[in-house]
C-alpha cells in the first residue's frame, strides 16, 4: 500500500478506518505495512485538521485489538502447533526454546521491547500467548510498546510528511 492510497482511503472514509487498517496490520495481513500506514495517518492528520492525539489513539486501539486476537490464537492453538513443529525441525525447536527463555527471563520488558521492534512486533503476540505470558502484563507492555512505536511513526508523518507530498 502506498501513501497516496492510504491518504485517499482516509479522505474518503475518515479516521475511523484507522481502526480497521491497524487491526489488519497487527494481524500481519499482506499489504498493510505499519511503516507506510502510520506515517500516512500522521500526514492525513496534519493536512485534514484531524486531532493528532485522536489519530494516535485509534492506531493504538486497532493495534491492540489485533494483538489480543493473535494472543488468543497463540494461547489456544500455539502450544500444540509448536509441539508438532518441534518434532519436525530441530531449528524450530531451538528457536522456540530461545523465544520462551526471552519471554520468561525478560517478562514485561521483553514484551515492551518486542512490541517496538519492526517485524517482531506483529508476530510477538503469538508466542506470548503460546508460552502463556500473563494476560495483564502482556496487555500493559503491549499497549505501551505499541503507543511508543505509533507515536514516533504517526508523529513523523505529521511533522515531516510534507516532504513526501
Amino acid at each position: 500500500m502506498e501513501f497516496s492510497t492510504i491518504l485517499g482511503i482516509l479522505s474518503q472514509y475518515g479516521v475511523l478506518v484507522l481502526l480497521v487498517v491497524t487491526f489488519l496490520e497487527a494481524l500481519n495481513c499482506p499489504g498493510m505495512p505499519a511503516g507506510v500506514i502510520l506515517p500516512a495517518a500522521g500526514m492525513y492528520a496534519s493536512h485534514s485538521g484531524a486531532s493528532l492525539l485522536h489519530v494516535i489513539a485509534l492506531t493504538v486501539l486497532g493495534g491492540m485489538v489485533g494483538s489480543v486476537v493473535l494472543y488468543i490464537v497463540g494461547r489456544v492453538g500455539g502450544q500444540p502447533l509448536l509441539e508438532w513443529l518441534k518434532k519436525r525441525s530441530r531449528h524450530v525447536c531451538r528457536a522456540s526454546e530461545r523465544c520462551e527463555q526471552v519471554l520468561r527471563d525478560g517478562g514485561f520488558f521483553a514484551v515492551f521491547v518486542g512490541r517496538i521492534v519492526p517485524v517482531v512486533r506483529t508476530i510477538f503476540p503469538l508466542p506470548a500467548g503460546a508460552f502463556r505470558v500473563a494476560v495483564w502484563p502482556f496487555l500493559t507492555a503491549s499497549t505501551l510498546g505499541i503507543a511508543c512505536y505509533n507515536i514516533v511513526c504517526v508523529g513523523a508523518g505529521y511533522y515531516f510528511g510534507h516532504a513526501f507530498l
